[in-house]
This record gives C-alpha cells, sequence and structure tokens, in this order.
C-alpha cells in the first residue's frame, strides 16, 4: 500500500501546483489584457485636460493648439466649448448632426454618457464647458456604483476565490487520482503475481485492458512454461532414478564376482589383478551412478533431508577417520584436522554433510596426483551467525575465472566454458548439499595457489544466542 499513498500524493501535489500556476498565469494574462489595451492609447481624462490648457482666447476668438488639433484628426474627434447659458461658442470638427445649445438638463444627462450616441467627455474651466467627443462605438461608458466596504473587502474576497479553487482542484484531483488508482492496483497486484510466477487473471476494462489483457496472455504463458519445465524435469529425475536402480542389481553382481575372482588363490597373478581392475572401476561406476542419482534429486528439491542437530566437529573427525581407516597415501597426502569450536552445532542432515566433507576431500586428492597438504576446519563466520566447515590444499589449485563453471553441472546452459574432463559432480553435489541446508559453497583458489573450498550453515537459534551474547 506504500507505493498507491506515494502516488497518490505526488499525483494531487502535482496536480494543485500545475492548477495554481495555471491560475496564475491566468490572472497574470487576464489583468494584462484588460488594463493594456484599456491603456494602450491615451486616456480620454488626459487628453481632455491638455485640450483645455491649450484652447485660449485671443482677439479673433478661442484657439487651439496644433499638436491638440491633429490629435483631433487623427483620432476622428470633435471639440466644444459651451457657454454658462448652453450656447456652444467655440467648436472643432463638430458633427452636423449635433445641437449648437443645450439646456441643463440636456448638459446633465450627456456629461456622464453620451450625446447622440457619441461617448463625450466634459472639462468644466472658467470659460465654460469643454466638451470632447469621439467617434461612435469607440468608448465603452458604464456608471459602477459600489459601497466603500464592498471595494474595501476585494483583497479577502479574492483570498477566498483562491481558496475555493485550490479546494475544488483538491477534491477533482482526489477523484480523479482515485479512480486512477483503482484502475492500476489490479495491474500492480498482478505484476508483483507475475514475478512470484502466480496465475493472475486481471480484469480487461478501462483504458488499461489491452495492459491487462497483456498480463493474462504473460500469466498463462508463463504457467505453460512452468508446468512443461516441471513435467521434464520430473521425468529427467524419474529416467535418472530408474537407470540408477536397473543398474545396480547388475553392478552389485559384477563386483560381487571381481571381488571373489580377486580373491581367488586358484587364479594366476595377472588374472588377479585384472579382477581387482574390474572391482575398482564398478565401484567408481556405482559412486558415479549415486552421485548422479543424488544431485538430481537434489537439483528439483526430491531428497528427502533426515534433519537433526549435530556438531560440525562431530562431521569432521568422522571424515578424517574413515580416509585414514582406508588406506590414504600418507606419504603423498597429509590430512590435518583442525576444531576452532566443539560446541558449534547446525540442523542437518549427517550422512549429507560428511558426503560434501568427504566430496571435498577427494577433490584435492584427484587434482594433486603430485600429494599435497589437506587441511578440514570447523568454525564460526565473521558475523557468528553462521558455522563454517573448509576444506583447503597446497596443491595446484584452479585459474580464478573458471571457479564460477565449478559449480554448474557438466552440460548445464549457464557455463561459460565447456566441460572439463578433470571436473564432475563432485563439486555440483558439495554446492546443492549446502543449498539444501540453507547455506553455501564458495571456492577461492589462483592457479598454484592450492584450492579452499568453503561451506557455511545457519546456526541454531540457541547457537545464535550464546555467540551473540559472548
Amino acid at each position: 500500500m506504500d507505493y498507491i499513498i506515494r502516488l497518490i500524493r505526488r499525483y494531487i501535489g502535482t496536480t494543485m501546483v500545475i492548477s495554481l500556476l495555471l491560475l496564475t498565469l491566468n490572472l497574470v494574462m487576464l489583468g494584462t489584457v484588460l488594463f493594456q489595451e484599456a491603456y494602450e492609447k491615451e486616456a480620454p481624462a488626459s487628453v481632455l485636460e491638455r485640450i483645455a490648457a491649450s484652447l485660449v482666447w485671443k482677439d479673433i476668438g478661442y484657439v487651439l493648439g496644433e499638436a491638440e488639433q491633429q490629435w483631433l484628426e487623427q483620432n476622428h474627434a470633435w471639440a466644444m466649448l459651451l457657454s454658462e447659458d448652453g450656447a456652444v461658442k467655440w467648436e472643432y470638427r463638430l458633427p452636423e448632426e449635433i445641437p449648437r445649445s443645450y439646456t441643463l438638463s440636456e448638459v446633465a444627462k450627456f456629461s456622464r454618457n453620451y450625446l447622440m450616441d457619441y461617448p463625450v467627455f466634459v472639462w468644466e474651466q472658467d470659460e465654460g464647458i469643454l466638451v470632447v467627443g469621439y467617434p461612435k462605438n469607440s468608448y465603452a461608458k458604464y456608471q459602477l456604483i459600489y459601497p466603500v466596504s464592498w471595494i474595501s473587502s476585494i483583497p479577502s474576497r479574492v483570498v477566498l476565490v483562491l481558496v475555493g479553487n485550490m479546494a475544488l482542484v483538491l477534491i477533482l484531483s482526489i477523484i480523479v487520482g482515485t479512480r486512477l488508482i483503482r484502475s492500476i492496483r489490479p495491474l500492480v497486484s498482478g505484476v508483483h503475481a507475475l514475478a512470484k510466477e502466480e496465475e493472475v487473471h486481471v480484469e480487461c476494462k478501462g483504458i488499461f485492458s489491452d495492459l491487462a489483457h497483456s498480463i493474462n496472455q504473460a500469466s498463462d504463458k508463463l504457467q505453460e512454461k512452468n508446468a512443461a519445465l516441471k513435467a521434464r524435469d520430473e521425468a529427467r529425475s524419474n529416467w535418472i532414478a530408474g537407470i540408477s536402480h536397473d543398474i545396480r542389481t547388475p553392478l552389485s553382481m559384477v563386483l560381487g564376482y571381481a571381488s571373489d575372482l580377486e580373491e581367488n588363490s586358484a587364479l594366476p597373478d595377472e588374472g588377479r589383478e585384472q579382477a581387482g581392475i574390474i572391482r575398482r572401476q564398478g565401484e567408481k561406476l556405482r559412486s558415479l551412478i549415486q552421485d548422479l542419482n543424488l544431485v538430481s534429486m537434489l537439483e528439483y528439491e526430491m531428497q528427502p533431508l533426515d534433519v537433526k542437530l549435530i556438531r560440525l566437529s562431530a562431521v569432521a573427525r568422522q571424515v578424517v577417520t574413515e580416509f585414514l581407516n582406508h588406506g590414504l597415501e600418507e606419504d603423498r597426502y597429509h590430512l590435518i584436522l583442525k576444531i576452532t569450536d566443539e560446541s558449534i552445532r547446525v540442523q542437518a542432515d549427517i550422512k549429507l554433510l560428511q558426503r560434501a566433507v568427504t566430496n571435498l576431500v577427494q577433490n584435492s586428492i584427484a587434482h594433486n596426483p603430485q600429494g599435497c597438504v589437506i587441511w578440514i576446519e570447523t568454525g564460526l563466520g565473521p558475523d557468528s551467525q553462521k558455522g563454517l566447515i573448509v576444506v583447503s590444499d597446497n596443491g595446484t589449485g584452479i585459474p580464478e575465472e573458471e571457479l564460477p563453471d565449478l559449480l554448474e553441472l557438466p552440460y548445464s546452459s549457464r557455463r561459460k566454458r565447456p566441460v572439463s574432463h578433470r571436473h564432475g559432480l563432485g563439486l555440483p553435489m558439495v554446492a546443492r548439499i549446502a543449498k539444501a541446508h540453507l547455506g553455501r559453497l564458495t571456492l577461492q583458489s589462483g592457479a598454484g595457489q592450492g584450492l579452499r573450498a568453503e561451506m557455511e550453515f545457519p546456526l541454531c537459534n540457541e547457537q545464535q544466542e550464546i555467540h551473540r551474547m559472548a
């Protein structure tokens, strides 16, 4: 819901800012149009005052200045001077239809508005009343009368109008934003469900109907692909399990007869030696089949785990004991056990962990035929929240750029380099055993620097509390 609230806030804020800017721009433009157009020409009052100042009496009568005469001609205006009895005693460009004498009431009428549809403006001076008339339909004269209290309340009224406009914009923004969010929410939920590979069906309506239809199509295709992948993976796993089961019985017979022949003293030495080769290669084949079956089940999460609370030190000791009891060539390989903390315990399947550590030791032996020192260590991670089992050697090592491929299956599409005969299922199996226990396997190496394989597993809750307090 947080993203919806943020979207509504951003939408409302943006709408209010845009509306306020538009309102301000409209007011500025309206004021510019009204006042600039109104005063683009010289105001009638100032013209009237200028003509009154320019009109003077001389021996020949009243004379108007040349500049004022030119202004009246250019603007098609006229002027006249009325005496106190209402008679015209001076005129300039006065139309023929305009009367030459007026009563007091007639003067009072046209002084405020029009004289025979001519907008006129009046100036009172000592010689009489000066009247300047403009062409018909050139000015609109309206008498507006307002109370002083109303005029003084204009600022507060303007503020009230602005607040009302902002409130209206806010309400409209909320209404529009709510409808928009109501349309977008199913789409957002559908996209989140797609990310989780869940089945999605968004109702196709409104302006986002095309997008909803596309989401539904993507969901259908994703479900079809997932179903096909699941069926293929199950078929592959079942095929591997079936092959492993079918091979186990004849392979056991081959190993049994090979062992009998190897131990039969009636056979010549060469025959017994060949029988021993058959037995050893058969055991390798059996181990390979077991590894293939185990990796397949771990890959598709079909391997049941017998999880118990175990000590990592016990796993390490058991592996070292097995190697020493089964003829480790101590003249070439030196196995060193290092236990830093006997109390480290994790929830794990002890057989799978022993299998993983055994594979790591065998990996060091297989890739260092000239011999090496192998260390098996147990301890805590840097944050004291993880238990570690580390198998390292001082052998030839592996180039750093090849390390990521070692954790992938031999023919996986994620491998960057083609499969090498040196690397099989051992390390990918260890990586998947670690993953099955919510842990991980990391490798560190370099050419001539040996190999360090580190498995980390989450400690049980009690262990976490103990090490946190420590």
